[in-house]
């Protein structure tokens, strides 16, 4: 039994537990259901008053913000990922996929009510996953289609730097294959998870020199620290040197020594602990470190929709919150039965504020970014 349960009870024996549509409350509704989260464990709630709305978003892939709070959306607009996005059993893209997409696949949006305030990408991406923003604000973005990653200055629309060849997979030090994400640390080296194919981690110095990597799908004494199948999210503990990976067909996160302040980077990295313990969460898509709060939030896939069981549903939970020695906080960002009515959720990207209480999360599926947050005040105040 999946440990999250351990965490979800209260979630079925409340009336009004986690709804998505606050239309049909009262006032005072509204008031006990913050009230009964803010003393649950600090559980995030749902915020109501964050909507992207209209049609602007296709598949939500990634999602991070910037140093003014801002929030950034990659998505697929028009050009979902499907069957036929790629040759039979290649990682070719088919000569429609080759062509970019033709609308607008980044979209900034205000923190706290989701109205658009930019939105560029138009004519460059064929096949978005993952976006970062540095401390410098460039927003680094990987390509699965192109097999690149690409740096955006800050206050650009057009990137400034790609690594990799366009539309040209492979496994040595020139080449990548669908890499999935990137981790940018405050000396400028950057990490990159080469994931769907090479199911490896690189580390590059500033100036883009490869300094060492590590990872492999299968190895010859079983699983290991660096047997990877589809590194998928990356994120760095600088305080503690540690650069973390969400091992997703391994259903776990492992975290390695960065080796930012030292003087020779070995050629691979050293295992340093685990973060998420297999198959504790199901499949780990995505971990961001909350750094106000000393630690680490996951996006786990335990199921994309409520769970019957016993004649009792049960809402499953698609947000973890872990401390920095691998123990299991709390679970949240619930399945509602209203969120089950716009299909399966899947949540494949999240992030955090720089104040460490308001988290955002890329339902790949539902095309659609949610925000919880642990200020409800705040939410009360916007209600």
């Amino acid at each position: 039994m999946y440990l999250w349960l351990l965490c979800a009870v209260a979630l079925v024996t409340t009336s009004k537990a986690y709804p998505l549509l606050y239309d049909d409350w009262t006032a005072q509704d509204l008031k006990d259901y913050f009230l009964q989260r803010a003393n649950d464990q600090s559980r995030p709630v749902l915020d109501p008053n964050f909507n992207i709305g209209g049609d602007e978003l296709g598949q939500v892939s990634a999602v991070d913000v910037d140093s003014d709070g801002h929030v950034y959306v990659f998505h697929r607009a028009d050009r979902p990922w499907t069957m036929s996005t790629y040759k039979a059993n290649s990682d070719i893209l088919t000569d429609e996929a080759k062509t970019p997409i033709g609308k607008d696949t980044i979209l900034k949006v205000d923190p706290k009510s989701g109205q658009k305030i930019e939105s560029f990408g138009k004519d460059i991406f064929n096949v978005p996953h993952g976006l970062t923003i540095d401390h410098k604000d460039n927003i680094w973005v990987t390509d699965v289609g192109r097999h690149q990653v690409l740096r955006i200055p800050k206050g650009a629309t057009k990137p400034d730097l790609e690594l990799g060849e366009k539309f040209v997979s492979g496994d040595d030090d020139k080449h990548f294959c669908k890499p999935t994400d990137v981790a940018v640390a405050s000396n400028g080296d950057f990490f990159v998870a080469d994931g769907y194919c090479n199911n490896r981690v690189l580390k590059f110095s500033s100036t883009g020199k490869l300094l060492s990597q590590w990872g492999a799908q299968e190895g010859n004494n079983g699983m290991t620290p660096y047997t990877l199948n589809i590194p998928h999210s990356l994120t760095l503990i600088e305080e503690l040197d540690l650069i973390c990976v969400a091992d997703r067909e391994n259903s776990r996160a492992l975290c390695y020594n960065a080796g930012l302040h030292s003087a020779q980077t070995p050629s691979q990295a050293q295992f340093n602990r685990t973060l998420i313990p297999q198959s504790e969460i199901g499949r780990v898509f995505a971990i961001a470190y909350n750094k106000a709060a000393q630690e680490v939030v996951a996006a786990g896939v335990v199921s994309e929709a409520p769970i019957i069981e016993n004649d009792s549903i049960l809402y499953p939970p698609r947000a973890f919150t872990y401390d920095l020695e691998g123990r299991l906080v709390t679970s949240w960002a619930f399945i509602t039965q209203e969120m089950a009515e716009l299909g399966p959720s899947l949540i494949h990207d999240l992030c955090v504020s720089k104040n460490g209480q308001d988290f955002y999360l890329a339902d790949l599926d539902q095309q659609r970014v949610y925000k919880y947050t642990t200020n409800w005040e705040a939410v009360l105040g916007g209600a």
